[in-house]
């Protein structure tokens, strides 16, 4: 038998998080002053929810 193996293509963690868990993360990761990358990959998907101009014009 010939077998093929497909991944499914799964949510990562920080996408399945709420909104709000996202937004609490996002600002965590800046006062932390994390890598560049982690903070893009946070970006990416607040910006996919329409809520990066948010988090970054918080008061």
């Amino acid at each position: 038998m010939d077998y093929h193996f497909h991944p499914i293509p799964r949510p990562s963690s920080l996408e399945m998080l709420s909104d709000e868990q996202l937004v609490d993360i996002y600002e965590l990761a800046i006062e932390a002053k994390a890598s560049p990358e982690f903070i893009d990959i946070i970006e990416n998907i607040l910006s996919r929810r329409n809520l990066l101009y948010t988090c970054k014009h918080k008061s």
